[in-house]
């Protein structure tokens, strides 16, 4: 009896889990530097960050103007790229530091204040050009790195 009641409401805790994370919607929090997007609430499901992607990958090039189109050799291809924005802007390491936390923040140089920077979490990549065309890439560590 207590086993199956123990795993009545692991089943239904994951149950509502999922249900709330289909549920809320994805906030884009900011753009930088024409190809990358700060956003909260982003699906853990690779299928599920496709379809959104997809889904609105047009309002955001109206509102946002990306993807940003580079023009090379007459190719077009873009490249974008979105990250969790996780505990917000923070500023930059000082010092020694600066040398250890480089791979681990990432800094917009769009921004005057000295608040600028974010923890390095990228969700997703999209790339797109006349040789592959649209790519998708995924951060495999990323679900693991929010749990912890």
């Amino acid at each position: 009896m207590n086993k199956r009641l123990i795993t009545s409401i692991i089943v239904a805790a994951s149950c509502s889990y999922l249900l709330w994370q289909y549920c809320t919607p994805v906030e884009i929090v900011a753009v930088h530097d024409g190809n990358t997007i700060l956003v909260k609430n982003f699906p853990y499901l690779e299928s599920r960050k496709i379809a959104w992607w997809e889904a609105n990958k047009h309002m955001i090039q109206e509102k946002h103007g990306i993807p940003k189109y580079i023009t090379y050799k007459g190719y077009k291809s873009y490249n974008v790229y979105i990250h969790d924005f996780g505990n917000g802007y923070r500023t930059e390491p000082e010092g020694d530091s600066l040398m250890f936390y480089t791979e681990d923040v990432l800094c917009f140089n769009d921004m005057p204040t000295k608040a600028r920077c974010i923890d390095k979490l990228p969700l997703m990549s999209i790339s797109d050009n006349k040789n592959t065309g649209v790519e998708y890439h995924f951060n495999p560590s990323f679900f693991w790195t929010r749990l912890g």
